[in-house]
């Protein structure tokens, strides 16, 4: 599952928990936006938990479906085994997943922001992420013992991915963008705007959940906020550029340039490298499916058009 940040990937897949049967599913849910990932120990942290921690979380909320990070527990020797190498973690997961299976659970394991675990290597050598996606791939495909959903916004990290392990016929990408301009001006008309100030205001931002409900709450003076507030983020992210390197400060605004005019293109092999800077810093955003590139919303297309022709950037 991927699209630009804040399309609503995380929004939408927790809505889509809600509804399924939960007699059905059990849901491993790691959620890394906010995980501090140093290595491959701290990866382990996340996975492995001592016996009982799990039943105190459950006795507090009963109701949960959604099993919280550390969800494989062991008890305190197996968990040094594991963290001593001495157990395989990825063989354990199995195991635990399939008596769940037995139990007519089907688990799901769920990935949102699965980018942080990059540059993680296994004894220095391997890295995490291309022996977790072999191990996804074996659960799924082969042994069919669980769903697997992965989310992230950085979509060159998908397209590194995709590459580098056995994803070829055993994974489906989920595109969730933007709203499209028919489905923001019906948003915003049923918000008693009328049919001209929604048509006027959806060319202006684009269909951008966070955008459109801070232009229902403030009217005008919150598109003037938004419109300040992304120009001078597309300031500062070329000011940095320009700073750490002034080569690649040039070839960005040559892209850029050449990206105003219908704000979106196909990625040639020779603008990858500064693409992908940009996209990182999202100002553009890449899809790895069709490799076009476009600006990440209609605001940051319109100030880096104005920020140009000013010659402030």
């Amino acid at each position: 599952v991927y699209g630009p940040k804040s399309s609503g990937k995380s929004t939408l897949l927790n809505k889509v928990v809600e509804e399924l049967p939960k007699e059905n599913y059990i849901y491993y849910w790691y959620d890394l936006r906010e995980r501090v990932i140093t290595g491959y120990e701290t990866i382990l942290k996340l996975f492995f938990k001592k016996k009982g921690w799990l039943q105190r979380v459950m006795e507090k909320a009963p109701s949960m479906f959604k099993i919280p990070i550390g969800a494989f527990e062991f008890d305190a020797s197996e968990l040094q085994e594991i963290f001593n190498k001495e157990r395989d973690a990825f063989e354990e997961m199995r195991i635990q997943l399939e008596v769940n299976k037995e139990r007519n659970k089907m688990p799901v394991i769920v990935f949102d922001e699965l980018q942080k675990l990059k540059g993680v290597y296994i004894n220095g050598k391997r890295e995490f992420v291309s022996e977790l996606f072999n191990f996804f791939v074996r659960l799924t495909k082969v042994l069919h013992l669980s769903h697997v959903i992965v989310m992230s916004s950085d979509t060159f990290f998908i397209e590194e991915v995709y590459n580098d392990s056995t994803l070829v016929n055993t994974s489906r990408y989920f595109l969730v963008d933007f709203f499209d301009d028919k489905t923001t001006q019906k948003i915003l008309e049923d918000e008693g705007f009328s049919k001209a100030e929604a048509k006027e205001i959806a060319e202006l931002i684009g269909g951008v959940p966070w955008m459109i409900e801070e232009v229902i709450k403030g009217r005008n003076e919150a598109l003037n906020s938004l419109y300040r507030e992304v120009k001078g983020n597309v300031r500062e992210i070329m000011t940095g550029i320009y700073e750490q390197d002034e080569k690649m400060y040039e070839l960005a605004v040559e892209f850029l340039k050449k990206l105003i005019g219908e704000g979106k293109c196909k990625l040639l092999k020779e603008d990858r490298k500064v693409a992908k800077i940009l996209v990182e810093k999202e100002l553009l955003f890449y899809d790895p499916l069709d490799g076009i590139v476009r600006f990440q919303t209609e605001l940051h297309h319109r100030a880096a058009d104005e920020l140009l022709k000013n010659g402030e950037i």
